[in-house]
């Protein structure tokens, strides 16, 4: 019983223009869970430059930001009372309202701060706990309203690279009745792992990577950080709550751990030269809440997506980084949060 990792590797064998042999290897790793695959390939070098988004900020903020102060309450909708009496949630500076071009039958907007731009290094604790308290107060809400909204996520696009359309940051809060892709093969493969196990796939994730330590990263309070063993992107953290089920059974204190541990995942990606992401809190039927998080980039003097084939069409993750060098530079920023 248990987890298995797995792995093999592919050699190709060629040329050069000179007649000498050259040998490269691809790894593809299985995904413990699903059996999906992702592929560690050959680095030729990658040369990651953080965007730089002053002079954007300068033209997009202010009067010409619908979430700026300036705008916010006259441009942004309200809830409906059973939602919110006041028309929008409010936690500390964190402001929640609904999306104008809504993605789901219910669809929340949470920006962070007042602030219009807010380089990663920036974000604090308090701002990022204020967030995602106003987002489990929403998904509260919208579930004790409508039974039929059972699927829920939490989702950040951090910069125009990760798809954040407006550069104020801000979190997307889905509720929907039908889940999305990753919500569905999540509940279906941790259901039947359940079943023929007799444990909680996250719950044992848990357990065995941290006794495993190669990809593991830190704890912080009812927080744990590992490193996908099958990576969905050049880096791709996960964030698993043990004991932790549902929106209700997330306390306050978890979110400001969340906050203050994700601090530490923003200080691995700086290091490498990442400034964007993409990230994800799921909640699912069968298992504890998790993250995950993954940077987003360009390469190269064409500033090339990060994002290609192999993962729009082929649904294949490429990593150019390997799972466990990442996780030692996790672990290292780990010790000063």
């Amino acid at each position: 019983m248990g987890i298995h990792f797995r792995k093999k590797e592919e050699w190709f064998h060629f040329f050069d223009a000179s007649g000498n042999e050259i040998r490269r290897k691809t790894e593809i790793r299985f995904d413990p869970l699903t059996q999906e695959t992702s592929r560690l390939v050959f680095d030729p070098g990658m040369k990651v430059t953080p965007p730089d988004y002053f002079e954007e900020a300068e033209k997009t903020g202010g009067a010409n930001c619908p979430f700026c102060a300036d705008n916010v309450l006259k441009l942004t909708p309200v809830f409906p009372n059973r939602i919110s009496e006041q028309g929008r949630i409010a936690v500390g500076d964190a402001l929640l309202f609904p999306n104008l071009f809504p993605y789901s039958k219910h669809n929340g907007v949470v920006i962070f701060s007042k602030k219009h731009y807010v380089q990663l290094e920036e974000f604090t604790e308090t701002m990022i706990r204020d967030a995602f308290m106003a987002a489990k107060q929403y998904i509260e809400r919208v579930m004790a309203n409508d039974e039929d909204a059972r699927y829920a996520s939490i989702n950040w696009n951090y910069l125009p690279l990760a798809g954040g359309s407006i550069l104020h940051p801000h979190l997307h809060i889905i509720v929907s009745e039908t889940p999305m892709n990753y919500q569905d093969k999540m509940n279906k493969y941790t259901s039947s792992y359940e079943k023929e196990h007799g444990e909680d796939f996250l719950e044992k994730l848990y357990v065995t990577e941290k006794a495993l330590g190669e990809r593991w990263i830190g704890e912080k309070g009812n927080v744990a950080w590992m490193h996908a063993f099958a990576p969905k992107s050049h880096n791709d953290f996960i964030a698993i709550f043990p004991r932790v089920s549902t929106v209700s059974e997330l306390s306050e204190q978890d979110i400001f751990d969340f906050a203050s541990s994700l601090k530490g995942i923003f200080a691995t990606l700086a290091s490498q030269g990442f400034a964007s992401f993409n990230m994800a809190l799921t909640f699912t039927e069968h298992s504890q809440i998790h993250a995950r998080l993954i940077p987003r980039l360009t390469v190269g003097a064409l500033s090339t997506s990060d994002m290609s084939f192999f993962q729009a069409l082929q649904q294949e993750p490429l990593s150019y980084k390997v799972p466990e060098e990442v996780a030692k530079i996790a672990r290292e920023s780990f010790k000063n949060i």
